[in-house]
């Protein structure tokens, strides 16, 4: 004969179980939503440092054959100069092989040099929750959002009775729910 299922007791352990599995992807997506909130502020992806140096007559060099190798040999670059443009009538600019840039200001004798890293961890976040990994990923990452929406609905049974969803605990729910469409009523129209 078969037992008699104990659903809340089984909602709770399924809760419990999908939740510690979803943990990392969360703190994934969560770590890299806000990265990309405020990707007008900074770059989530990318690190650049900017260190300005002033060399002497680079207007008088600039027009030589041997410039750039000259120049990345002032500044103890190494690598090569893969593009060059003059960006203004004052202002060349040379992109090297090694994520590079020089911005040399021929009217003050300065070359501005910005270094690109990619910010090892968040660069990696950002890929998968952007999803350009797509492929398998996307299947994965509509796995985890229908684990998220049980996560949602199951918690709002996790408490019996008075103290559960019956309760003005179920305000929050309305909350969370009116909150999100206010922000687009406000900012979409």
């Amino acid at each position: 004969m078969a037992k008699n299922i104990n659903w809340f007791r089984l909602n709770r352990n399924l809760h419990r179980d999908i939740g510690y599995f979803c943990v990392g992807l969360t703190l994934i997506f969560a770590i890299s939503g806000i990265a990309l909130n405020h990707v007008n502020d900074w770059d989530p992806n990318y690190q650049v440092t900017q260190t300005e140096h002033a060399i002497s007559n680079i207007a008088k060099k600039i027009n030589q054959d041997n410039f750039e190798p000259w120049l990345l040999k002032e500044l103890s670059l190494s690598g090569t100069v893969k593009a060059r443009f003059w960006q203004t009538p004052t202002t060349y600019k040379l992109f090297t092989k090694n994520n590079q840039t020089l911005i040399i200001n021929v009217a003050k004798n300065t070359v501005v040099l910005q270094q690109i890293s990619p910010r090892f961890l968040l660069k990696n976040f950002n890929f998968l929750h952007l999803n350009d990994a797509r492929s398998a990923w996307t299947y994965y990452s509509d796995f985890y959002a229908a684990l998220l929406i049980y996560l949602a609905l199951s918690a709002l049974f996790m408490v019996k009775g008075k103290k559960g969803i019956k309760s003005s605990r179920g305000l929050l729910v309305v909350a969370g729910f009116l909150i999100p469409a206010a922000f687009v009523f406000i900012y979409a129209y």
